[in-house]
């Protein structure tokens, strides 16, 4: 309502309640006929009952987002249609949804028949039809024809019955068959195979997190206007005061109807008070925070205290204000509050304080939100505050303990990566006949004091390695454990900081690079190029490799909205590689696309060494078959002669590595630069 308007309406009703007092106490006389007072009653019920229709569903404030909560993600198998989709074949055949639920779950038996028990597809099938791929007749009899499922017993039946969580035939099927696929080529705990096993698939609640709040709310009228260099996002009435104006309306009809004076002078003051809600509006913001923090370049994991001092630079005073700082997704509050509700008065100051864990990254804090009322909380406005502050938090940069596993290579560069060829190195290759000016160093002694003969000693070559560290960011990476745990993108970067310093650290020529939108503004293709660090050594180029991995958007902490065709990074990636440069990729590998970027870069010459943060968990049916998948993906990996190094949630990239020099497979390069494994 404008203020001409809103003026004249509240004149109007002071009008109308000095005139109701008036003819109450008899100093002022109002002849209507019947029909005059009739019709009036009528034409005011009538208002009062449109005035509560409209405020049926209306909210009574706007909604603030809870910049506390961590930005929750994916969790492998949350959807089980989507995931028994990825075992699949191509069909252009039209199925209905559990006729294709029940074609993907035997693709997956296939799949893992062919892959962990060495049979061909038509074997495969055919132990299908017959039901002998199995020991769980249940599931055995839910994917073939051929067979009938076995009966429940009566107390299961009568059971399942007063069970709050039935499961019906269809589900107990899916249920049994996950299970006997997840048995199949590795062992597992003990198994929910038996008939009275309560498990069922739980569904994980997906949490859509939106931090710009909508600009209209259930067809309230909505303003956007700047004022003094404050964004004014809208403006809307609470409708706080409508159920006293409906009182109000229905007691002057009522009143009016029975000619009865108490109640219509009680329905006039109602309509005083509706009056009052009309007479202000809400300040116009002038407010200036200052926002300071302890340490603006923490380590992943610290703690920084924010500081946010906010004043009201107006010369009028803000009855009711409610303000929320724009914390980043990176940051997760651990103490205290990132919002408050106070007034304040010209000139006044005050302060908010609170604590935030900081995760990799670069975080820019957001606009602020505050939100004002006037004093009768009947109309309120939403202003956005800017205040540039930005945190970046580079991954660490620390060697890793154990020996970095690079493939071995024939490459003729010199330095200490070992290859399959003899020559000056630490590990033994072989022995050959003495010729001469063979340093004394490498001749045999051992056989020149038992045999008189003179043998030399050769030891694998040791060249130089040169290496990308590779990062699956793809909007398909960004998967955790549980919604709220650090999600694979976040581990892969962490780990590429360190596999970089202790490569560089040997001496060895390393490079960085990442596939994934390079956007987060609702185009993933727009910003920056993807990252590209060509590869080199020295400290400089050190400290490069880190603020990369700590400031380029395509690292984003937070997921993108949208993906973004791969393919031409790739092609892009693939023209900036020389000859035998090694590739470490990091990936979840929960995806086929993950295992298509290591397969095209290993056809391409380039050695891939596949470092896979796992993200599954087998809680639900369809996170048991997200990691039957993903343990396929693995096994075509390795048989196409890719190496691929699984690293468990939970463990460190220590440890992972310690295991692999443990099992002697591979190179390893040692970051002490003091030899190869």
């Amino acid at each position: 309502m404008t203020p001409d308007r809103r003026t004249a309406a509240l004149a109007a009703g002071i009008t109308a309640f000095v005139a109701a007092l008036a003819v109450s106490a008899g100093a002022l006389t109002l002849s209507l006929t019947d029909a005059t007072v009739v019709l009036l009653a009528f034409l005011v019920s009538i208002v009062g009952v449109r005035t509560l229709s409209r405020r049926r569903g209306v909210r009574s404030q706007f909604d603030t987002p809870e910049t506390e909560r961590t930005i929750e993600v994916p969790v492998p198998g949350e959807s089980l249609s989507e995931t028994v989709s990825s075992f699949r074949r191509v069909d252009s055949g039209y199925r209905t949804r559990g006729r294709r639920l029940g074609d993907g779950l035997q693709d997956a038996v296939v799949a893992v028949l062919t892959r962990f028990e060495g049979d061909d597809p038509e074997t495969a099938t055919k132990r299908l039809e017959d039901g002998d791929w199995t020991d769980d007749p249940v599931a055995a009899a839910f994917l073939s024809e051929q067979l009938e499922p076995p009966e429940r017993s009566l107390r299961s039946r009568v059971g399942r019955v007063f069970d709050r969580g039935y499961e019906t035939e269809f589900q107990r099927g899916v249920r049994h068959v996950v299970a006997a696929i997840a048995s199949i080529g590795y062992e597992r705990g003990p198994e929910a195979d038996s008939d009275d096993s309560d498990e069922t698939e739980r569904v994980l609640p997906a949490y859509d997190y939106d931090r710009t709040p909508q600009r209209e709310i259930d067809g309230r009228r909505t303003t956007t206007e700047s004022v003094d260099g404050i964004e004014t996002v809208r403006s809307a009435a609470t409708e706080y005061w409508s159920g006293i104006g409906v009182v109000a309306l229905f007691a002057v009809g009522i009143g009016a109807a029975v000619e009865s004076p108490a109640v219509l002078l009680a329905g006039v003051v109602g309509i005083g008070y509706a009056g009052f809600a009309r007479a202000f509006e809400p300040p116009v913001l002038e407010l200036s925070i200052d926002r300071t923090v302890s340490d603006e370049t923490p380590e992943p994991g610290d703690e920084i205290d924010v500081t946010v001092a906010i004043t009201n630079e107006s010369g009028g005073f803000v009855p009711d204000l409610r303000f929320v700082d724009g914390v980043p997704p990176g940051l997760v509050v651990t103490e205290g509050s990132s919002r408050l509700g106070t007034a304040l008065r010209p000139g006044e100051s005050v302060s908010l304080e609170y604590t935030a864990a900081v995760k990799r990254g670069s975080h820019e804090f957001d606009p602020a939100l505050a939100i004002t009322r006037d004093l009768s909380r009947s109309t309120e406005r939403e202003f956005r505050i800017e205040s540039e502050t930005a945190v970046v938090c580079e991954p660490e940069m620390r060697p890793v303990a154990a020996p970095v596993p690079l493939r071995t290579t024939a490459t003729s560069f010199a330095g200490r990566l070992t290859t399959t060829e003899g020559g000056a190195g630490t590990t033994f290759h072989s022995v050959r006949e003495y010729r001469p000016n063979d340093p004394l160093s490498r001749i045999d002694w051992n056989r020149r004091a038992k045999t008189g003969e003179l043998a030399t000693l050769e030891f694998h070559a040791e060249r130089s390695a040169r290496a990308v560290v590779l990062v699956d960011a793809r909007k398909g990476a960004y998967l955790a454990p549980a919604p709220d745990a650090t999600h694979a993108v976040d581990r892969s970067i962490a780990a590429a900081g360190r596999i970089g310093a202790s490569l560089l650290e040997a001496g060895h020529s390393v490079g960085l690079a990442g596939i994934g939108p390079v956007g987060r503004d609702g185009d993933p293709q727009r910003g920056t190029d993807p990252c590209w660090l060509a590869p080199a050594s020295g400290r400089h180029h050190e400290l490069e490799f880190r603020e990369l991995l700590a400031t380029h958007p395509q690292f984003d902490a937070v997921a993108p909205e949208q993906e973004t065709p791969w393919l031409t990074q790739l092609r892009t990636l693939r023209r900036r590689l020389s000859a035998e440069t090694q590739i470490v990729l990091l990936t979840p590998l929960c995806d086929a696309g993950s295992a298509d970027i290591a397969r095209r870069l290993e056809a391409r010459g380039h050695p891939v060494t596949v470092v896979s943060p796992d993200p599954t968990v087998d809680a639900t049916a369809g996170g048991r078959l997200a990691q039957v998948a993903r343990r396929v993906r693995r096994f075509d990996l390795e048989r196409a002669g890719i190496r691929v190094i699984d690293w468990p949630d939970g463990t460190s990239i220590d440890e992972v590595f310690a295991r692999q020099a443990g099992a002697g497979t591979g190179t390893a390069v040692d970051a002490s630069g003091g030899g190869s494994r």
